[in-house]
């Protein structure tokens, strides 16, 4: 019975090693975009963007603090690609934003401050590919500081001064030295 055991083992062991060593290929070129450097947030969510009445776009996000960023991709529905341009109109007051181009996408990325947890949001501007149509997205974002820890700044405390040491005047004692001749006496 043991030895089936350690056979069963030794057998998934090699196994998982098998899956390990496979390499991941992707079709996606996200693996080479110049833009994905950054630190990934541990909570990321975005719903699915839905247009409203009035023309614009709004969707929410949910993020955590933690020095992470969240992005999603935007398409222009007239071209099935990237927008042609875009702006901020409204920027975030508890993080900050970054819009993009890359492999005919748009990507919209959004970092809170770090430790911030409350409401926040922003306004993008989508511009289509004829530079007249534009399109607001507007983002709800709920930012959460759960397990974020930040460091306390360190506060060096001023030197007490004594008032009896500074009332006293400093007292300087001299070595006292005898000359001595080097010459030989006689």
């Amino acid at each position: 019975m043991r030895l089936q055991l350690s056979l069963v083992l030794v057998g998934l062991g090699f196994a998982l090693t098998a899956c390990q060593n496979q390499q991941l290929t992707s079709s996606d070129s996200e693996a080479n975009n110049p833009f994905k450097y950054t630190k990934r947030s541990a909570v990321c969510k975005v719903t699915p963007i839905v247009k409203e009445k009035d023309g614009s776009w709004k969707t929410t996000m949910a993020v955590r603090s933690d020095d992470g960023q969240c992005e999603f991709v935007v398409k222009d529905p007239d071209s099935s690609g990237s927008f042609a341009s875009f702006g901020m109109t409204i920027a975030p007051e508890n993080g900050k934003t970054f819009l993009y181009n890359y492999d005919n996408r748009t990507y919209v990325r959004y970092t809170p401050t770090m430790a911030y947890a409350g409401a926040d949001k922003f306004t993008a501007s989508l511009i289509g590919k004829d530079a007249v149509k534009r399109t607001p997205l507007l983002v709800d974002v709920t930012v959460d500081n759960t397990g974020v820890q930040v460091a306390k700044p360190v506060v060096a405390t001023a030197p007490v001064s004594s008032s009896k040491a500074s009332s006293k005047k400093a007292k300087t004692t001299r070595k006292k030295t005898t000359r001595r001749s080097t010459a030989k006496k006689k």
